[in-house]
């Protein structure tokens, strides 16, 4: 599968901002503070999340997704990606979101890796990359019913502006490899 310019340059985008994080945690801070974590900042069905962007290892257009029977509702099947089999997880299915996607938006995968767990959140767009200090994240209330326990941090900002940060780790081993909260 050939990708586009725009999954090359998203590509690339990841890549660099990747590079600049490691780079950041070498660097002594002078503030005497812990140093805040990149964030990759995506949608899905009209709600804002941010997961960790050392996690993330690409996005691109969703390709092909083939479904397996048996698998939970929220994992869509599989797709190749870079020579690759990977689980596609559908966030609004597996953090139970209210609200809709919006209609014949197909949408992107952000790939995300812990060790040898690999999935691909199938999002419908992701916005940008962002350093959250630590004190930036406030506690939050669960904000919908069904959300598995654990997977929430907590969100950055209030309101209609309001982004819920993920603990990345947990949701990638629950949704891909299904271990428990």
């Amino acid at each position: 599968m050939t990708g586009t310019a725009d999954d090359a340059s998203l590509q690339g985008w990841l890549e660099r901002v990747r590079s600049e994080y490691w780079e950041q945690l070498g660097r002594p801070d002078s503030s005497g503070g812990l140093p805040g974590c990149s964030h990759v900042l995506f949608e899905v069905a009209g709600a804002r999340f941010a997961i960790e962007a050392p996690l993330c290892k690409g996005v691109l257009r969703r390709p092909r997704t083939t479904r397996l029977p048996g698998l939970p509702e929220y994992l869509l099947g599989v797709a190749g990606i870079r020579g690759e089999v990977v689980s596609v997880v559908d966030p609004k299915s597996f953090l139970a979101l209210p609200g809709v996607r919006a209609a014949g938006l197909e949408g992107y995968l952000l790939v995300v890796a812990s060790g040898e767990v690999k999935a691909a959140l199938w999002v419908d767009r992701v916005n940008d990359v962002v350093d959250l200090a630590v004190g930036e994240v406030l506690a939050a209330e669960v904000p919908w019913a069904g959300l598995p326990k654990g997977v929430l941090l907590g969100q950055w900002g209030e309101g209609e502006t309001a982004v819920f940060v993920l603990d990345g780790e947990k949701l990638l081993r629950m949704s891909a490899v299904g271990e428990g909260g």
